[in-house]
């Protein structure tokens, strides 16, 4: 009869030399050299925001602290709260004064070709870029927004309805020429459109300022905020799909 072999025996031979602390020790310096993890979720949105420049910030809080003066200062407080229903329009505008250009930055050609390199699309950029704007632009409305208001002495959900329509008419034109015009081109017809819009929206004679502003228009205030939403996600959907601009 064939014995069975002594296994234990066998393993014992073949127990695997002790670790090599030098070889333990080089291990560890390798894993450090290698590059961290790539970010993800909130993370990354939150690594996007460190690359927008500083003057953009800078730019846009002074934006809005010129605007709550002249807000407060309006005094006087007509029918319908005349002055500071305008100035509240035509400032939302005004705040992406500063986000158009830091967002034609990531479609130049220096630019492009930066980041294409990198591990990350552009449009998951350029949408971490929107996303961070968006949330920035929303804190500012509602500090504009209550302070309309307050000085007003109206509602404020009728406040943010003359702040949030002209923003997203003019959010919506942007996103759309975007896609077609180049970083110096878009930069200036931007600031045309935002131009226009504080004209349409300040210039008007008197009577004409009343009926815009005045209670029974809201209906029309709601179809055009509702329109530009609409506009807005779309021109922005169109932007992350399309992928690289077709004017480089």
């Amino acid at each position: 009869m064939k014995r069975e072999p002594d296994w234990a025996a066998l393993l014992r031979q073949d127990t695997p030399p002790a670790p090599d602390p030098a070889a333990t020790g080089r291990t560890v310096e390798l894993l450090r050299t290698l590059p961290p993890p790539r970010p993800t979720g909130w993370a990354f949105v939150w690594t996007q925001a460190g690359f927008i420049r500083k003057r953009m910030w800078a730019l846009q809080f002074a934006i809005l602290a010129g605007v709550l003066v002249l807000v407060a200062a309006g005094g006087g407080y007509r029918a319908y709260a005349l002055p500071q229903y305008a100035l509240c329009a035509a400032a939302a505008p005004l705040l992406l004064v500063a986000n158009v250009q830091d967002l034609a930055r990531v479609y130049h050609r220096g630019m492009l070709e930066l980041e294409l390199a990198t591990r990350y699309s552009l449009p998951r950029v350029t949408a971490a870029r929107l996303l961070v704007f968006g949330a920035c632009d929303a804190v500012l409305l509602g500090i504009l927004a209550a302070v309309g208001a307050v000085v007003s002495r109206s509602a404020l959900e009728v406040v943010l309805l003359y702040c949030l329509t002209p923003f997203c008419c003019v959010s919506a034109l942007c996103m759309g020429l975007l896609r077609w015009l180049r970083p110096a081109a878009f930069t200036r017809t931007a600031l045309g459109v935002v131009a226009a819009v504080l004209g349409g929206l300040l210039l008007p004679v008197d009577w004409m300022q009343r009926w815009l502003y005045a209670p029974e228009s809201r209906n029309f205030w709601v179809g055009v905020l509702a329109l530009s939403v609409l506009a807005l996600a779309w021109q922005t959907r169109r932007l992350l799909r399309g992928g690289m601009p077709t004017t480089l």
